[in-house]
């Protein structure tokens, strides 16, 4: 299989035979390399976590310009889609625990808490709103219009005898069960300055053989950074040395 990252929580998987497609979103910062919708054609199906607009606000073009891909998303987000011109008949609607077979790809939705923005990031990006009031308004309220809901789920994806759990936002869910073989961990690292310590159990717990992280780059400015990985690779492997800690590149495909 390869894995290509695009920016922000967009994850291609390719097997060779079936293309999936996760999270959609071309960034909005001219200041750093971005995927733009054409990109994303080609793929058999698209997959998304939640709602929360970078991960689905380019899905309605993507359907627009290629005609046959589906959408598989839990309620909120079809709803959303459906306001935003996305045709029901295009959306495949899930629930946590369902399976779904798409190609050779077993995929088991798994329920996940959104991570909650911690004060010091916050802090790091308030100069950035002042100096781009216009531009936060603008986010913000297409933020609000594409909303998460409570729906968050992470992907178990197996093929190949290979296990992936992939997240588009992490924090774990109290009542839900996780793999305990998985071979590549697909963690999204945004939005906190403390992910090394809210991920430090679930690791130690589950212990992926591989964490390729996602989600760390200034996406969408003002309310974005880029967050450093470089506590989140040490604390790994010091804790861990056999993990083998993945930072892809841009568009860069990861051979697994």
């Amino acid at each position: 299989m390869k894995i290509t990252w695009y920016g922000t929580a967009t994850i291609g998987i390719d097997d060779g035979k079936t293309k999936l497609l996760f999270d959609p979103f071309v960034r909005m910062n001219k200041h750093i390399q971005t995927t733009p919708v054409e990109g994303f054609a080609g793929f058999d199906a698209v997959l998304v976590t939640h709602g929360h607009f970078d991960h689905i606000y380019s899905i309605p073009e993507l359907l627009r310009a290629d005609e046959n891909v589906p959408v598989y998303c839990s309620e909120v987000p079809k709803k959303t889609l459906m306001k935003k011109g996305v045709a029901e008949e295009r959306i495949k609607v899930f629930s946590p625990d369902d399976v779904i077979t798409i190609g050779n790809y077993t995929i088991r939705p798994r329920r996940l808490r959104h991570i909650v923005f911690d004060p010091v990031y916050i802090l790091t990006v308030v100069p950035r709103c002042i100096l781009k009031f216009t531009r936060l308004f603008w986010v913000a309220y297409t933020n609000r219009t594409m909303p998460m809901g409570g729906e968050i789920v992470g992907f178990e994806i197996e093929n190949e005898g290979k296990k992936i759990f992939l997240t588009g936002s992490f924090r774990e869910h109290p009542d839900e069960a996780y793999a305990d073989d998985i071979d590549m961990l697909i963690l999204a690292n945004g939005g906190s300055v403390f992910v090394p310590e809210k991920t430090k159990s679930f690791i130690a717990k589950y212990h992926p053989k591989k964490i390729l992280v996602d989600h760390f780059d200034d996406a969408f400015p003002p309310l974005t950074r880029e967050v450093s990985v470089e506590r989140l690779r040490k604390t790994v492997k010091k804790n861990h040395p056999d993990i083998e800690f993945i930072i892809p590149e841009i568009c860069k495909d990861v051979v697994f």
